[in-house]
């Protein structure tokens, strides 16, 4: 394993920072030193955070400022200062913040206050959302992984790629944002640092935005928070004048999805002044807090500190992310900027409002929030829905795409990773910990003993270098390209073994002009190729394709004699068929030869909408199990089947060499959803209506059928019954004159499935097992069984629920344990409205999930069973 692979396996959250001409260290009263105090210079909008040690640090041109200190749960503190040539060194001592209770009696039958505060910051949430045009800002981003533990089995290894418990891997990045509203964003870096060089964590500017209603996770000032939280009132505190309500956030039903802790709401504004929460993300746990600040009559996060923790597969982890923002520029919404009185009338009574719904409907928002000071709440959300449906109308004129929610553009100056100190030592704003700065010199010991060791041991150089060839890997060459290379000899890699091959070595290489990760490119090309040999069947076999892509349209080309599964869509991988074979005596793989050229092409301008056609001729040639297949443990029960295997439609699976002209059309349609769009790359995050996918498939020359379907899936959040996952097919042979075994609607009924992650649309109990001829008692697991060539209706629903049975508890849903009910149906010519029903405990040691289930068939019942899996 090495570094990058490492920390990219910890999926992260970004952060952010800036500089000064003042430094000290916050304490409070006592002495103790208070961590990540916001440090704000009035009038500049910018600003700073204190480290983990309470140190402070911000480059300040010579004058005179006014310097705000704010840390949750003490009172703001000013101090003037004057600024020359030199750093001035100021101690802070912040007093704690004394909360005031108004005069108010909570009885059982009264509401407590805390209501009456959330009704209206919910409803002006909205405004809040819409008060900036644009924005530009500074940032600078300090994010760190510590591993508290590393595996056993895993840290010798990992000590020498230098990875080593309690050494943080420290990630800093400084960079320029400009957003433009709605969705907007450009950010240029201009300087990285790292523990490791080449590695960075901290690419990205990222606050989150708690007037966001969620999807992920439930804002308290969502419309839907009373469904999810309650409130308590805790009191009051002046901070510049302004009264800041000090409220509590109390989840109903604590786990995934909802947060725990404390909100500041600022009296009559009704913003955010500040945030203190935290909540479970599948058993991890993460907290977060905000601070903001006033900037051109709106308040902004300024600071974000975020940490996440837990165990994950042996691993125990902290990571850490700082945010500091300092806004250069900002222009506002003077219609959303205005202030205007919320009455909440459960509870202040009603008002007399101008408002009718012939004037609500006549008169556009800006007219009415200009006109008009006062609103009821009720009136204050209906004006903000009808401004959204008028943005959609401007978006429409404009031919803007109103379904796009982030349009992101990162770039990385040439020379970020090549700041030298003075360069870091006048941009940052938070100044290093002891621990980080342990990790630069660890870091710095590293390179010189790798400069020194690449100098004097070439030779462990070299061998170092094969670490790179035991696994599937992309070498950047020195053109820019990539040249992939899959190793032949790595077991379970491209090493593996089969009934019909038996060994088979696959060398697999291409060369390609990027990466997953590497930025926008505006034509992409790969060309791809595989040799082959079977050492048994002293075969070679090989094949060679070409990918091509510009903007909305891709093409694909390929031309080989090689293996393919009668089930092209099927999850059994090669290294999995090895196992089973070699330690289980079951070869669940079943292949054919085939000689075959093929074209495709895909058309997708938007995500939401593609269409592929695809043409291939092939002669496709029978393939028999070798007549000795090795097994490293036998089993009485257990037996290897034919390699080609019957079905109940079919009967036998044998078949003659033949040659089979196949086209293929496509349309997938995900109306109604939400895009975001980084580098110029599009991704579907979430759609109000399900995904659709027509296909049509023609066999012609030695084939004869015409095949059509209709697929339909979709996700679906159920707020607090959790969320709803569900999968419908449809289809028929209109034309099933010549069809052979791959040509065949093949169920999905595997068990290696199970292995598969998020793979929910499969039958658990259709793994029935056959008889093996001329053996007693020895029977084999035959998947094809079920494949039709008729009309067939399958539909999978699973519901995972926030709480069932045993997540009532909360410490089981702190565990990230879920429990989730599916049902599965089928009805095809060879099996009558087939059922199954299932129950299923999800997250067992972050990675496992069981499942419990029954079947029927026309109503019968057939049979249980108990099936073990990775976690969806």
């Amino acid at each position: 394993m090495h570094k990058q692979s490492l920390i990219y396996f910890f999926f992260f959250f970004y952060t952010e920072i800036q500089a000064g001409g003042i430094k000290g260290i916050i304490t409070d009263t006592k002495g103790e030193r208070l961590p990540f105090t916001s440090v704000i210079v009035k009038g500049l909008n910018s600003g700073t955070m204190a480290n983990a040690d309470g140190e402070y640090l911000i480059n300040l041109k010579p004058g005179n400022y006014d310097i705000n200190f704010q840390f949750l749960g003490y009172k703001t503190l000013t101090r003037h200062i004057v600024i020359g040539q030199d750093f001035v060194e100021m101690n802070i001592k912040m007093e704690e913040q004394t909360i005031t209770l108004k005069e108010v009696n909570i009885s059982s039958k009264e509401e407590d206050p805390a209501y009456t505060i959330m009704r209206k910051a919910i409803a002006k949430s909205k405004i809040h959302q819409k008060q900036v045009v644009n924005y530009q800002a500074k940032a600078y981003v300090k994010n760190s992984i510590l591993l508290n533990k590393i595996p056993l089995v895993l840290r010798k290894d990992l000590n020498k790629q230098n990875i080593k418990e309690g050494v943080p891997f420290l990630s800093e990045s400084v960079m320029e944002i400009s957003y433009t509203e709605p969705n907007a964003k450009y950010t240029k870096i201009f300087g990285q640092k790292s523990t490791f060089d080449g590695i960075s964590i901290s690419d990205g500017f990222y606050l989150f935005d708690f007037y966001d209603p969620g999807n992920n996770r439930i804002s308290p000032l969502s419309p839907l928070a009373f469904k999810y939280y309650k409130f308590e009132y805790e009191g009051f505190f002046e901070d510049r004048g302004l009264i800041v309500n000090k409220i509590k956030i109390i989840p109903k039903s604590y786990g995934d999805g909802v947060w725990q802790g404390t909100i500041h709401i600022i009296d009559d504004f009704w913003n955010i002044h500040s945030i203190d929460v935290e909540t479970i993300d599948n058993g991890l746990n993460l907290k977060l807090s905000q601070y903001y600040g006033p900037i051109e009559k709106v308040w902004l996060p300024i600071n974000q500190r975020l940490d996440f923790s837990g165990k994950l597969f042996g691993f125990d982890f902290l990571i850490k992310a700082q945010v500091n923002a300092n806004y250069s520029a900002i222009k506002t919404n003077p219609t959303f900027v205005e202030e205007i009185k919320l009455i909440d009338e459960t509870k202040e009574g009603k008002i007399q409002e101008l408002l009718t719904r012939k004037t609500l409907k006549n008169s556009k928002t800006e007219e009415l929030l200009k006109d008009q000071k006062e609103f009821s709440i009720k009136n204050l959300k209906r004006i903000m829905k009808d401004f959204e449906k008028e943005e959609r109308v401007r978006a429409k004129e404009k031919n803007e795409d109103f379904g796009v929610i982030s349009n992101e553009i990162i770039e990385i100056d040439p020379k970020a990773k090549n700041r030298d100190s003075t360069y870091w030592n006048s941009v940052r704003n938070i100044p290093l910990t002891a621990e980080e700065k342990e990790s630069y010199e660890f870091g710095d010991s590293i390179k010189v003993a790798q400069v020194l060791k690449r100098d004097s041991l070439k030779r462990d150089s070299i061998r170092k270098s094969w670490q790179y060839f035991i696994m599937n890997y992309d070498f950047k060459l020195k053109n820019g390209r990539y040249l992939h290379f899959e190793p032949p000899y790595m077991p379970l890699v491209g090493l593996n073994y089969n009934s019909v091959e038996g060994i088979v070595a696959d060398l697999g290489l291409g060369y390609k002009n990027y990466t997953f990760f590497s930025p926008r490119v505006r034509f992409k090309y790969n060309v791809y190729g595989n040799i082959r040999y079977a050492f048994e069947e002293k075969k070679v076999r090989g094949k060679l394709g070409f990918e091509f892509e510009k903007g909305p349209s891709k093409i694909t080309f390929g031309i080989g004699k090689y293996i393919a599964q009668f089930d092209p869509n099927s999850f059994i991988f090669e290294w999995m068929n090895s196992v089973t074979t070699l330690l289980n005596e079951q070869n669940f793989l079943k292949i054919y030869d085939k000689k075959y050229i093929n074209l495709a092409y895909t058309y997708e301008r938007d995500p939401r909408l593609s269409l592929t056609t695809n043409l291939e001729v092939a002669e496709r040639f029978p393939l028999e199990n070798l007549s000795k297949i090795y097994t490293i443990k036998d089993f009485e029960k257990n037996g290897f089947s034919i390699n080609n295997p019957p079905s109940i439609e079919l009967g036998s699976g044998a078949f003659s060499k033949h040659t089979a002209f196949i086209w293929q059309g496509q349309v997938k349609w995900t109306p109604s959803s939400k895009i975001a769009i980084r580098n110029g790359i599009r991704k579907i995050l979430i759609g109000k209506a399900p995904a659709i996918t027509l296909t049509y498939k023609k066999g012609m020359i030695d084939t004869d059928f015409d095949y059509l379907s209709l697929n339909i899936k979709q996700n679906i959040s159920l707020g607090q019954l959790g969320k709803l996952d569900y999968m419908f097919e449809v289809g028929d042979f209109l034309n099933d004159r010549k069809v052979y075994l791959m040509d065949m609607k093949h169920i999905n009924n595997n068990y290696l499935n199970a292995l598969q992650t998020g793979l929910f649309a499969r039958y658990r109990l259709l793994d029935t097992r056959v008889p093996v001829e001329k053996e007693e008692n020895i029977s084999y697991i035959n998947q094809y069984k079920f494949s039709t060539s008729g009309p067939y209706l399958q539909g999978h629903i699973i519901n995972e629920f926030k709480k069932l049975l045993f997540t009532q508890a909360s410490f089981v849903r702190i565990w990230g344990l879920k429990e989730d009910i599916f049902v599965n149906y089928l009805n095809s010519p060879s099996l009558k409205n087939y059922v199954e029903i299932g129950y299923g405990i999800d997250g067992i040691l972050k990675a496992l999930r069981i499942e419990a289930v029954t079947s029927y068939e026309n109503g019968k019942y057939q049979r249980w069973g108990v099936k073990l899996g990775v976690t969806m």
